[in-house]
């Protein structure tokens, strides 16, 4: 099997893994428009990448202009990595009041946001 299509494998299923963490899943409200991250998410975006190791960042962004993010690194897996960013991610929605879901932003240094309908 290729490296692509083995890193699309893995995007889906830390997809579906987000969906079903920590809160991170939609409560029922259906309000899943991606809306495009706001400018104030491309400097901590940045800091993420400079990271090194396994990393996973995820994002909610609402209509409101509120968002919130999670992310972590040097995990054994993806998957754990993606556990932990979903529930950084979740303490801040909470914090900020962020309505929206978290959406799988970054697999590695790679921004997978925009490839998921």
């Amino acid at each position: 099997m290729g490296e692509i299509m083995k890193s699309m494998i893995k995007i889906a299923l830390l997809s579906v893994l987000l969906s079903t963490v920590y809160g991170c899943a939609s409560s029922g409200k259906k309000f899943e428009t991606r809306l495009p991250p706001p400018d104030a998410l491309n400097p901590v975006f940045m800091r993420y990448k400079a990271l090194p190791g396994q990393k996973v960042f995820v994002v909610a962004i609402d209509p409101t202009g509120q968002w919130a993010f999670g992310y972590d690194k040097n995990c054994t897996t993806l998957e754990e990595a993606a556990r932990n960013a979903a529930i950084r991610c979740d303490k801040e929605r909470k914090k900020h009041k962020v309505f929206t879901s978290a959406k799988l932003f970054a697999v590695n240094d790679e921004i997978v946001y925009y490839n998921q309908q």
